[in-house]
C-alpha cells in the first residue's frame, strides 16, 4: 500500500498518526543476530521439521503492542 492510499484510508476512518517529537530518533543496539539456520531452504520432507517466526513492536498512544507471526512450513 502506498503512502497516499494509507492517508486516504486513515482520513476516512478519522484516524491520525502519532507525530514524532522533535529531535527524537531511533537508536540501533548492537545486539548480536543469529545466523540463517535454515540457509533459506524452507522445504522439508516431514511435518514439524521447520517453524519460522517474526515479532514486530508497534508503539501506540496506549502503549506498546507486539505482533507475532508463527508459520509451520509443511513443504
Amino acid at each position: 500500500m502506498g503512502r497516499s492510499q494509507i492517508e486516504l484510508v486513515m482520513s476516512r476512518a478519522d484516524l491520525q498518526g502519532i507525530p514524532r517529537k522533535r529531535g527524537a530518533h531511533t537508536t540501533r543496539h548492537e545486539t548480536p543476530k543469529p545466523g540463517d539456520l535454515v540457509k533459506r531452504e524452507f522445504a522439508r520432507a516431514h511435518p514439524n521439521q521447520l517453524w519460522v517466526t517474526d515479532v514486530t513492536e508497534h508503539r501506540t498512544r496506549e502503549g506498546t503492542i507486539y505482533c507475532a507471526l508463527v508459520l509451520h512450513i509443511l513443504q
